[in-house]
């Protein structure tokens, strides 16, 4: 029942749901923006980007790209 209400909230029609490729791509996106955040999050802990910082956005930008291209195609 949660998982129906999110999708809802999203404003995305129903069809848009039925396909296992956007819902997966949906996740995708909310990892990546997830990961990213976290990143940023570091960055500002340690005061600088570091490795990791830097790591995690570039896993977090790849993984929002490979979850739009999910989207798209």
């Amino acid at each position: 029942m949660g998982l129906a209400l999110f999708f809802a909230a999203t404003g995305m029609p129903g069809s848009f749901w039925d396909s296992p490729s956007n819902v997966t791509a949906a996740i995708l996106l909310g990892v990546g923006l997830v990961t990213i955040g976290l990143a940023l999050t570091l960055a500002k802990v340690f005061k600088r980007f570091n490795g990791l910082s830097w790591a995690l956005l570039v896993a977090g930008l790849v993984i929002c790209g490979y979850g739009a291209w999910r989207m798209l195609g």
